[in-house]
């Protein structure tokens, strides 16, 4: 009797916990439906920034070279101090996205990368819209969940790469050629808007030149009046001419890199390695055949896109740098483009889920793990505080020689020596050494015209073993005895102490 009171106690528990499941899911299946999709979009980036902002080195080191000098520009303003332009040249229009975060937060690098995150997450949300406004809802949202967790993405916004900001300045010029196609004015105020935007990607990378070129070919195959026409062409060809005349080229731009290698950091990541290792020679090859096939399969469809007219121009161009921003307009294509060859609608539907979606869940199962593992393994790196070689010796460079020449133990704060140093990265030295940072000197015909130029200097710092420094260390190297000093010497680069450029000694 006992037993079956048992039971039933259990079964009556059982019951009600059951409708209590039951009444809870029903509360939470009416909550999602009552609430807008955005708004769970919105937490869904919320908490993507939040990873992602714990996946970041900590540190002012890391940064990209441009970045570097747009937030010295944006600081300098700030503080009233002298602008960084003349010794170390006209920064890129990332200056104009760090501004906000340079203005509140002055001296922050680690709000500047909260701002990449927050351009990226912008970046990702324009990409869904657009293909959504194709028809493209399903492909759009996977493609942007991959996105966002790749390597690539998250190496980007560590450096505070320009790969963010061209992203979200493609979308945003597709969103404004859309826009402008559908308003009756001429020149207002979406056409000074795009000439805006062209001097923005252009000034970010050479990449950038396909969002002019992109609006040119559109609108020479225009249908609109001749006169409008040729307003729009000769308008967008002056924003250009402009903005190559302001920035000179692109001083931070390696070109002629090796593909392979740079396509390979689309499934694991960025490298440091000076020699490429048989699996990234395995992934770039896969990752090179994967953009062909998307290629010889959406030609049609890339072209006939606007934004896909403008990344596949940009892939062109990238091929030129072959770097990680050309990686990462192959990852865009593959993703938003080739993924929704996977996605395609049989005729019957007897063969289900997993003869419709089989293959590309495989797909993203796959890659999402690969991506999740090398992200596993990027914030063990930033854990243990493991730098990159070049970062690694101008952190030699500020912490062992400090902001400044302690040569009298005691000595008073007003009477330290403020040091200058000559780098192969002056932003970046000047950012994490808190230092007076010029780019290296010219070429000098021997050591006595370097050691002139080099005068007031009192250490230089770059790597030997990069083919535009030949003639730097050559002439260092034929110096006589007492003039120079190897301080530093690391895999990443030498730091050169100028013996006869250091201020006189306390007492002397």
């Amino acid at each position: 009797m006992s037993s079956l009171k048992a039971v039933w106690l259990w079964f009556g528990i059982g019951k009600s916990g059951l409708n209590f499941s039951g009444s809870y899911l029903n509360k939470m299946n009416k909550l999602f439906v009552k609430t807008p999709e955005k708004y769970w979009a919105y937490l869904a980036l919320f908490v993507w920034g939040g990873l992602v902002f714990m996946l970041l080195h900590k540190a002012s080191y890391g940064v990209d070279e441009g970045a570097a000098q747009a937030l010295l520009l944006v600081w300098s303003v700030v503080d009233n101090v002298a602008s960084p332009v003349v010794a170390l040249g006209f920064p890129d229009f990332r200056a104009i996205f760090l501004a906000p975060v340079g203005f509140l937060w002055t001296g922050n690098v680690l709000a500047a990368k909260i701002a990449t995150i927050i351009v990226m997450a912008a970046a990702a949300w324009a990409f869904n819209a657009w293909k959504k406004s194709k028809g493209d809802s399903e492909g759009g949202l996977l493609a942007t969940g991959l996105l966002l967790i790749s390597p690539l993405v998250l190496d980007q916004i560590d450096t505070i790469s320009v790969a963010p900001f061209l992203l979200l300045t493609f979308v945003l010029g597709a969103w404004l050629e859309k826009m402008y196609g559908e308003t009756p004015l001429a020149f207002g105020g979406m056409y000074f808007a795009q000439l805006f935007l062209c001097m923005v990607s252009i000034t970010l990378h050479p990449i950038g030149l396909a969002y002019p070129l992109a609006l040119l070919w559109s609108w020479y195959k225009s249908s609109l009046h001749e006169r409008q026409r040729s307003y729009f062409i000769v308008g967008i060809t002056f924003a250009v001419l402009l903005t190559l005349a302001l920035t000179s080229g692109w001083a931070h731009v390696g070109w002629f890199e090796n593909p392979v290698a740079s396509l390979s950091s689309v499934l694991l990541g960025a490298t440091d390695a000076d020699e490429i290792s048989v699996l990234r020679w395995v992934v770039g090859v896969w990752a090179v055949l994967v953009l062909l096939v998307v290629l010889w399969k959406q030609a049609g469809e890339l072209w006939a896109d606007f934004l896909g007219r403008i990344f596949l121009i940009a892939l062109v161009i990238g091929v030129l740098t072959s770097d990680a921003i050309f990686a990462m307009v192959a990852l865009v294509i593959c993703l938003y483009w080739g993924l929704p060859l996977l996605l395609y609608k049989p005729e019957s539907r007897e063969s289900g889920f997993w003869g419709q979606r089989g293959m590309v869940l495989l797909l993203i199962l796959v890659v999402s793990t690969v991506f999740m593992v090398v992200d596993k393994g990027r914030y063990q790196q930033v854990m243990s505080g493991d730098l990159s070689p070049r970062d690694s010796i101008i952190r030699a460079l500020a912490e062992d020689s400090g902001n400044f020449l302690n040569e009298t133990p005691g000595q008073d704060v007003h009477d330290k020596k403020t040091i200058r140093v000559a780098s192969q990265w002056p932003g970046l030295t000047m950012l994490a050494c808190r230092c007076d940072a010029l780019p290296l000197p010219p070429t000098a015909k021997d050591g006595e015209a370097l050691l002139a130029m080099l005068r007031g200097v009192n250490y230089l710092i770059f790597d030997p073993r990069n083919p535009v420094n030949s003639s730097l260390s050559h002439n260092l190297a034929n110096m006589g005895a007492g003039k120079v000093e190897t301080a530093v010497l690391q895999r990443g680069g030498v730091i050169v102490e100028i013996k006869s450029s250091l201020p006189n000694k306390a007492g002397e």
